[in-house]
């Protein structure tokens, strides 16, 4: 270590060894998560078939996931347009995991870049080589969702601002960071602004303006597209979640709190809290020395408390690791200049933190999650591509409506704006009929836990997809299947008595007079 070395001469090590960590533990808890399923890849949550078949509407000219219908089932401004190349063919479905693969490998090495900018030479590498793994990164990309591609974007714009404190100098990685955290996820624009903000307040007015525009663009762009189609200018899994917090008598300051209370009630929650309080602390501690790195500091840590005030916790802990992973490195480079060889000790502290809470739960729920797709979600998509061929509503979207030619109804509100209104409307039981009849749907495939209070008397219940697993991370474990009217019973049994020869060890269809 050499505290008096210039921290902008890059070490290389800690970048590569970030990278090789963040691929290795990636693939390794891939293939072990792999090795507990019925054989070959899946994704480890069917949101990723929602993008795809997003992303399969837009290369034909669409919005949505049925053909036809306007539908803003994203929330990703930016990732269903990554899953375009390739569309209608099998290469497309790989598209997430390769786009992962290059997510983690730059978050990976931005935190490697943050201990090369702390000068711990050798041990900053072997440091940077197990944050992947001890700051959960690699169950975000173990998603294969946009999440770990928002928080290599975070990272990219605390190093950018650190850097800009530190010379002065607007660098390419903060203005990309910018434009890229609000573009794969929306809360993301906290960041930035708050990038924009200190710029701004240290004296680069014009630099701070141009970053706020550059940070709100994505936001304006997507919603602007929203609005031009038709559609809410927020996207209804956007809408779905806030309708989840407080009641809409509440006020704006209630829902705050209310969302604060309980996100920091939750473990992940508390460790946000922590650090970012930690952050926060350390602003406070290194205003005499420099008051630019204050503003640094405040900047970042307040976009944590911003989270946790407005944004969501867990979620198979990827919502916030973005978040999480841009306090742990400006603890680094707030704390590399306060005290250099104190970063060590705190860094393995607070990996020691994340593992306590995250692993257990990786190993012990977020490894079943391929075999619980393979086993449930793949079925389901089996069955209404293979042997129903017609229309059918589910409150699951995801594998059963990407490459589906026939119409599926999301009760849940997802891909259909109608369906979202209704049952957020607190309406009466069987509220689900007249969606039904209107896309003369003959067939229902839902958690009866979920949409209890959607199934009308008339439905017909035919038995229940059921799956033999510890836990995972899965909206239920059984499916109940319905048919939407008697008259279509005698051709959905024969489509059912058709596909359950197929089903896979773990995975059974039982009758709904109680046999398989």
């Amino acid at each position: 270590m050499n505290p008096n070395a210039d921290p902008f001469v890059i070490d290389l090590r800690p970048i590569a060894f970030g990278a090789i960590g963040g691929v290795l533990t990636f693939v390794l808890f891939t293939l072990f998560s792999m090795s507990r399923g019925t054989g070959g890849f899946e994704y480890s949550l069917d949101d990723v078939y929602i993008h795809l078949a997003m992303a399969d509407q837009i290369a034909m000219g669409g919005y949505g996931v049925n053909e036809g219908e306007l539908a803003s089932a994203a929330s990703s401004p930016l990732y269903p347009l990554l899953l375009t190349p390739f569309a209608g063919t099998e290469l497309q479905r790989w598209l997430p995991l390769f786009w992962n693969v290059l997510a983690i490998m730059a978050g990976g090495a931005l935190f490697g870049l943050a201990l090369s900018y702390a000068r711990l030479g050798i041990v900053g590498a072997a440091l940077a080589g197990l944050a992947p793994f001890g700051l959960n990164m690699y169950v975000s990309a173990f998603t294969g969702m946009e999440n770990m591609a928002h928080g290599a974007a975070s990272l990219a714009i605390v190093l950018g601002l650190w850097r800009f404190v530190e010379t002065g100098r607007l660098g390419a990685i903060l203005i990309v960071g910018v434009i890229l955290a609000p573009a794969f996820r929306l809360e993301g624009v906290a960041l930035s602004l708050a990038a924009a903000g200190t710029v701004f307040l240290l004296g680069s007015r014009r630099s701070g303006i141009f970053l706020a525009l550059a940070g709100i663009a994505p936001v304006a762009l997507f919603a602007g597209t929203l609005l031009s189609l038709g559609l809410d200018p927020l996207p209804n899994s956007v809408v779905a979640k806030l309708s989840e917090s407080s009641s809409g008598d509440a006020s704006v300051l209630q829902r705050i709190a209310d969302r604060f209370v309980r996100n920091t009630g939750l473990m992940g929650g508390k460790l946000l809290l922590s650090v970012s309080l930690a952050v926060l602390c350390l602003a406070l501690l290194t205003r005499g020395k420099s008051t630019k790195n204050a503003i640094f500091g405040f900047a970042v840590g307040m976009a944590g408390i911003a989270h946790l005030a407005a944004g969501s916790i867990g979620w198979m802990d990827r919502y916030e690791n973005y978040i999480l992973i841009s306090q742990v490195a400006a603890l680094v480079l707030l704390l590399s200049n306060l005290r250099v060889t104190l970063v060590p000790a705190a860094l393995v502290v607070t990996l020691v933190a994340c593992m306590i809470i995250y692993l257990p739960r990786a190993m012990g729920i977020y490894s079943w999650n391929v075999a619980a797709m393979q086993l449930q979600q793949g079925q389901m998509a089996r069955f209404a591509k293979e042997h129903l061929n017609a229309p059918v509503a589910v409150n699951d979207l995801g594998q059963v409506s990407w490459r589906n030619p026939h119409y599926v109804l999301d009760l849940w509100g997802l891909a259909s704006s109608e369906a979202l209104q209704t049952r957020l409307a607190m309406p009466e039981q069987g509220w689900a009929e007249p969606l039904v009849r209107a896309h003369d749907v003959p067939m229902a495939m839902i958690y009866d836990r979920w949409l209890s209070d959607a199934v009308p008397s008339n439905w017909v219940a035919l038995g229940r997809l059921e799956m033999d697993l510890p836990r995972a991370f899965i909206g239920g474990y059984e499916v109940k299947f319905y048919a939407t009217d008697a008259d279509h019973v005698a051709r959905l049994q024969e489509a059912i008595d058709a596909w359950t020869p197929g089903l896979p060890e773990r995975a059974s269809f039982v009758a709904a007079g109680g046999s398989e």
